[in-house]
């Protein structure tokens, strides 16, 4: 049994605009289908908007934020699912008061390679 959590994952470094740890990856599971993030964005701040192969579903926890999917924009909030398909440009804004909170998960996971450019730190 493998149990990760923000003190024992790799995560993005202290960048002033999020922090994320990838809490289920192919660093620590090798033959995962999936990963797992939790992530953390400050008031005023956002995700660059990206694209990658492995589809994904963000899941907010906590705060409000502006989602971007393609020309797409739609507030969400806590208790929200978003779905993302594969290689949409996407990213999220922290359009309220508090740190905004969120979950994803991806399939298939990210690979090795690119979860240690973007997850570099433990």
């Amino acid at each position: 049994m493998i149990i990760s959590n923000n003190n024992n994952s790799y995560n993005t470094g202290n960048l002033a605009q999020l922090k994320s740890y990838m809490l289920v990856g192919r660093r620590n599971m090798k033959d995962t289908g999936i990963s797992l993030q939790i992530s953390l964005i400050p008031v005023n701040s956002e995700q660059p908007v990206h694209n990658h192969e492995p589809e994904q579903v963000y899941f907010i926890i906590r705060g409000k934020g502006l989602m971007i999917i393609d020309e797409e924009r739609e507030p969400v909030h806590a208790g929200d699912a978003i779905y993302i398909p594969s290689n949409k440009k996407h990213g999220i804004k922290n359009i309220g008061n508090e740190t905004l909170e969120y979950l994803t998960a991806n399939a298939p996971a990210f690979s090795e390679e690119y979860e240690n450019r973007l997850w570099h730190a433990k």
